[in-house]
């Protein structure tokens, strides 16, 4: 999420209490239910989310097999949560080390933390004192005009300190710092990089639960630009299943770039995507092209992890929706107060009835696609007797955003230096994985 994108808020399931902030790109309002800070535990759900979609069986791919820096690879677990959709990296934070649980956020540069002593909100895991860790150090002020955050010199302290305002006016402010970031990787061993610029976080409010946030954004102070090359790739397996050997973050050369592939650029330190088109089941809806064009700084279609739902220019998400509604409007009845911009919701059971439903599915220019099943669209309630529309529309202008839900199930890999993103089903990660150390 950068700072100048300016998303309303838009309610999506009040029932359930299920938000998106107009920041809605490195963390939606974060209140999850499933993290309880009094515990220091994740409580997640032992369901497990099988789509019903069938994946392409993946090109061939190795990794080198060695867990160190030369590699300039990293493979770390990331942990699903399911309200708001998100997912986080395990990642420590200096020597000794302090796990930590970060948002992974391809709208953001800056990976940042809280730091102790501080102005805090609760989080679930043992807060970071850098006076602790004897491999933190001050960071230099680099010069940075169009960056973000913002970045000044403290001539009082001598350090360079940082400033992140979000449009829903959560903030953090500290200290920009250097310190070693240490990765669990994929056959549960660990990996360390070094000097690793991140913002020391003195004074942060409006989120809660998190850690902070790892930066994948492609900006000055992205980690993956200044530490791991030009490439790097995820997996999200399933929201509802923290078990799943899916959910893999993998920085550097070794980063998956397989399968369909779609031309990127970048602007104003976000990753845009150029949308062609939708379609539901076999329908191609009749939504113009333009509606998903960038026109100069205006518009557009932004892939961001950081954002719960889909968030769609009204356009298109009107038509979407008249479609959606047409198939469930005549078999479920809408909930009280229902409101198709506000609260699109059904009463009914929607692992049940909606098994089968129609897949929404995004394409992409130079043909790569973006599948959506039922899971992936919409969000049940706590007692399980109703269901919402997971995607909403952008009432404040007309740029579209592809949000984590909308991801998972799926690798998506970037390269930075031939500017494209790969989209392919995740399927057979498992095997990959198991090729890659050697099992």
């Amino acid at each position: 999420m950068t700072i100048s994108l300016t998303l309303r808020t838009t309610i999506l399931i009040s029932l359930i209490a299920f938000t998106c902030s107009n920041r809605c790109t490195s963390h939606p309002r974060l209140a999850p239910r499933l993290l309880h800070s009094k515990s220091n535990k994740i409580q997640e759900s032992p369901k497990k989310n099988t789509g019903y979609l069938h994946s392409k069986p993946p090109p061939a791919s190795r990794l080198d097999n060695k867990w160190t820096t030369d590699t300039v690879s990293i493979i770390s677990h990331i942990t699903p949560i399911t309200r708001p959709a998100a997912f986080l990296a395990n990642i420590s934070i200096g020597n000794p080390p302090v796990p930590q649980l970060l948002l992974i956020d391809t709208g953001s540069d800056l990976t940042w933390i809280q730091c102790l002593p501080c102005k805090c909100y609760p989080q679930s895991v043992p807060f970071y004192r850098p006076s602790r860790s004897s491999t933190y150090r001050d960071a230099s002020c680099e010069f940075a005009p169009h960056a973000m955050p913002r970045i000044s010199h403290d001539e009082r302290t001598k350090t360079c300190q940082y400033y992140l305002l979000y449009r829903d006016n959560s903030s953090t402010r500290g200290t920009l710092a250097e310190e070693k970031l240490t990765f669990q990787t994929s056959d549960d061993g660990l990996v360390s990089e070094h000097d690793i610029v991140i913002g020391c976080g003195q004074d942060n409010s409006g989120f809660t639960q998190y850690s902070g946030v790892l930066g994948l954004g492609p900006g000055k102070f992205s980690i993956v630009t200044r530490n791991f090359g030009s490439k790097f790739s995820y997996c999200f397996g399933s929201l509802t299943d923290p078990t799943n050997p899916h959910n893999i973050l993998i920085l550097g050369d070794g980063a998956r770039t397989e399968g369909d592939p779609t031309p990127l650029s970048i602007f104003q330190d976000r990753y845009y995507l150029d949308l062609q088109a939708i379609s539901l089941g076999h329908k191609l809806l009749d939504i113009k092209p333009d509606v998903f064009k960038r026109y100069g700084s205006q518009g557009g279609t932004v892939i961001d992890t950081g954002c719960s739902p889909t968030i769609l220019a009204r356009e298109a998400y009107d038509t979407l929706f008249e479609e959606i509604d047409f198939i469930l409007g005549d078999v479920h009845t809408r909930v009280k107060d229902w409101d198709q911009y506000t609260k699109p919701c059904y009463e009914g059971h929607m692992k049940l009835d909606l098994l089968g439903f129609p897949v929404v599915t995004f394409h992409f220019a130079g043909g790569a696609e973006l599948t959506l099943d039922f899971k992936s669209l919409f969000v049940e309630s706590d007692n399980g007797d109703r269901f919402c529309l997971a995607v909403s529309m952008n009432t404040f202008d007309d740029m579209s955003v592809i949000g984590a839900m909308a991801q998972q199930h799926y690798n998506v890999g970037y390269d930075l230096l031939t500017m494209n993103v790969y989209f392919q089903r995740c399927s057979l990660q498992l095997i990959f994985l198991e090729r890659l150390v050697g099992n």
